[in-house]
């Protein structure tokens, strides 16, 4: 039997490629499958990838004649998949020889459908300790605020295959932040989550990611939030832990157009996340959740004006 099967896109990834699956092929865990996905690479990766799967009987080397995207990349992966849980790990990435034995033992002894991981963050000249909520055994019916607690990437994380195929869980296609809405509605669906206290993933940071490169492709936060909401509410129980989830993402995101350069997408984006909130949640300043923010973050982003002029002053000061 596998045991875990462990995803990993690969695209134009040679430059990091091999620590990652060295970290992969070394693993202590013996019942485990390494699914590789080229998506379409232009330069050495495929293979990088057909050299290790000549080597290593535990790689399942998939080749995408040209690229599909991550998301794509992923659902093939799980097409694919044969084990218990399901692992994903980025090809710049790497995780500790023990990690996916560790991660599956804490699963079947405590009985969870979805279990997350502190982590570390790698910088070129430095490695962080990147702590992430703790939580108790529980699920979102039985605590709503662990929706705001779970980090929605998907590579520290151990999740359940027989969860994803009974719902048909699956990365949304072709839109930016992908992620999310696959890790909420497998922590819907979960009827235990579980904390695990170790760090074993090292998510590697580059220079111009996320947080200093903004364009149009932010306003796909809002397709992957009407993805979420539509899961989540079927379910009465939770929708004040949706609703702060929701007014944490938009406001997130609102603030983060501070790295945005171009002042109408600026603007734009700010406009459609108030209107976003104003429709779907109209008492969201009075959410129980969202009063435990501190009163001069809330003061920023109840007021459009204020949060406009906070980015645009950031913006200056990036300038000089």
């Amino acid at each position: 039997m596998i045991k875990v099967s462990v995803i990993v896109p690969a695209y134009n990834a040679s430059l990091y490629l091999k620590t990652c699956l060295d970290s992969l092929v070394k693993q202590t865990l013996q019942e485990i499958e390494i699914i590789v996905i080229n998506d379409g690479s232009s330069d050495h990766t495929a293979s990088i990838i057909r050299d290790y799967q000549k080597k290593y009987k535990q790689i399942v080397f998939v080749d995408n004649k040209k690229n599909m995207g991550i998301g794509k990349s992923r659902n093939i992966g799980l097409a694919k998949a044969r084990g218990k849980y399901i692992g994903f790990l980025d090809s710049d990435d790497y995780v500790s020889v023990d990690a996916y034995d560790k991660y599956y033992h804490f699963c079947e002894e405590n009985k969870l459908d979805f279990m997350y991981s502190h982590y570390y963050k790698v910088f070129e000249n430095k490695i962080e300790f990147f702590k992430t909520d703790v939580i108790s055994f529980t699920n979102v019916y039985a605590d709503p605020s662990i929706l705001t607690k779970v980090d929605y990437g998907p590579c520290n994380k151990l999740l359940r295959k027989d969860i994803i195929d009974k719902y048909q869980l699956r990365f949304p296609e072709n839109i930016k932040y992908e992620d999310m809405p696959f890790i909420a509605q497998n922590l819907f669906y979960a009827s235990r989550v579980g904390h695990f206290e170790d760090a074993n993933y090292y998510y590697r940071v580059h220079a111009g990611s996320e947080t200093t490169t903004m364009d149009k492709k932010v306003f796909d936060i809002f397709k992957c939030l009407d993805i979420v909401n539509t899961c989540y509410q079927k379910n009465k129980k939770i929708e004040k832990g949706l609703e702060y989830f929701n007014i944490r993402e938009v406001t997130r995101y609102m603030l983060r157009q501070r790295y945005q350069a171009d002042k109408k997408i600026r603007k734009s984006f700010i406009d459609s996340g108030y209107m976003y909130l104003d429709t779907h949640f109209p008492l969201w300043k009075k959410s129980l959740f969202y009063k435990k923010e501190s009163f001069w973050k809330r003061f920023i982003k109840n007021h459009k004006c204020l949060l406009n002029l906070y980015c645009l002053i950031y913006q200056v000061g990036r300038k000089k």
